[in-house]
């Protein structure tokens, strides 16, 4: 039998990705994961870079990589505004492998030009899509 469910919508500026019932969500949060049943307190959280994990009925999971965003919830929907989410088929893993080299390059040879935070979460990004596809 299946558990509570609510409504959950994933959304980038450029499409729906995910739309339906779900028994919950586990979301990578601006101080941690954390995860959402249904009756879940009202709240509002920022996303970090990280998987994304969808508990839908009947025991099967999604997962996807979002690099960040914002999440809401009312206790019976829960409205996710990311950044930008991919399913772990939809993952470039050549051009993340090369965005992954091309970051930790950067942080290691430290040029003085280098914007820090930025390189910073541009590895944040390339890593949680590897770690979304499988892959290293």
């Amino acid at each position: 039998m299946d558990g509570p469910q609510f409504s959950l919508e994933v959304v980038t500026l450029k499409k729906l990705i995910f739309s339906g019932m779900v028994e919950g969500i586990t979301a990578p949060g601006s101080v941690g994961y954390f995860g959402i049943l249904k009756g879940h307190t009202p709240f509002v959280s920022g996303l970090q870079p990280g998987i994304f994990t969808v508990s839908l009925p009947r025991g099967e999971r999604e997962t996807m990589a979002i690099s960040g965003g914002f999440l809401l919830t009312d206790g019976n929907k829960v409205i996710v505004l990311a950044d930008s989410a991919e399913a772990p088929n939809e993952i470039d893993l050549e051009r993340t492998r090369a965005s992954r080299d091309r970051a930790q390059r950067r942080i290691s040879e430290s040029p003085p030009d280098l914007d820090v935070p930025r390189a910073k979460a541009s590895l944040a990004r390339a890593l949680t899509r590897l770690k979304a596809a499988g892959a290293s």
